[in-house]
């Protein structure tokens, strides 16, 4: 089922949704039998969850680059947006993010900006065209993610989302790569682990599932994605370079720290969320 070999160099649809975005299967060709396969998905993930408390929050993952994970968590996201749930699309993946590029929004301020800078939550979350789908991007490269994401803050952040929402996916690192995923692992109610046949290796699925486990991950299956009907234009990778030209500077953060400034206007949210004056300190 998985490979045993080096993967293969990224492919043109990899890159293209590294530079574009995600395709966004289940919006542009609802009818598509893979439309089809991520509702099947949706079901069979909210089924693995039935046995957890008050299920809200589900982290997407992989054991390698250019997996499937973005395409998977975004398009998943969609489909639950379209049963009427109010769903928030998070992209925790400093390194290198594609919401941003999916959702044509802009993405200097963002969950890093929230984490970091002392912006608020509702500030920095967009509405999308998709009914009752909301998106927040990562912002800014920062210099220091992992940290950022395992903080008392986040923690916070992620508790207000839960309040405002019904859903909050997740979109994050490798496990392999860089520790990211892992520090959010405690933050979410289940986890979803993305493979390519033919191209992830075992030992790096062994070692993912090793990670999983240790960290006490509530692990709600294994998506696996086939390479060939990737080739045809709903592909799932984006290609890691893990190199980002949107970087927060250093003293960005502790410029803001050092002054007070009032919470951010929400911009979505009269509507959107619920209790906007909930502030996250």
């Amino acid at each position: 089922m998985f490979s045993k070999k080096n993967p293969q160099k990224l492919s043109a649809n990899d890159l293209r949704s590294s530079r574009y975005g995600v395709p966004l299967v289940t919006v542009q060709d609802p009818q598509n039998v893979v439309a089809e396969q991520f509702r099947v998905l949706r079901a069979n993930i909210d089924f693995a969850a039935a046995s957890l408390k008050n299920f809200k929050t589900v982290l997407f993952t992989s054991a390698e680059m250019s997996d499937g994970k973005s395409t998977t968590a975004q398009n998943l996201a969609i489909t639950w947006a379209q049963t009427g749930k109010r769903v928030l699309l998070l992209d925790a993946d400093f390194r290198r993010p594609t919401l941003h590029k999916t959702f044509a929004v802009p993405n200097e301020h963002g969950l890093t900006t929230v984490l970091a800078m002392h912006e608020q939550p509702a500030s920095v979350i967009h509405s999308t065209e998709i009914p009752n789908l909301y998106v927040m991007t990562s912002g800014p490269m920062p210099p220091n993610p992992s940290e950022l994401l395992a903080s008392d803050k986040m923690l916070r952040v992620v508790s207000w989302m839960r309040e405002q929402f019904d859903m909050v996916v997740i979109d994050s690192t490798p496990l392999l790569l860089v520790t990211d995923a892992q520090a959010l692992i405690p933050r979410a109610d289940g986890v979803v682990l993305v493979a390519m046949l033919d191209k992830t290796k075992r030992r790096s699925m062994a070692t993912a599932a090793h990670i999983l486990k240790l960290a006490k991950a509530n692990v709600l299956g294994v998506v696996s994605r086939d390479q060939r009907r990737a080739d045809k234009g709903y592909g799932y990778g984006y290609g890691y370079g893990y190199t980002s030209t949107n970087v927060m500077k250093t003293n960005d953060a502790s410029k803001a720290s050092s002054r007070k400034t009032a919470p951010a206007k929400p911009k979505v949210l009269k509507s959107s969320v619920t209790d906007a004056s909930k502030v996250v300190k």
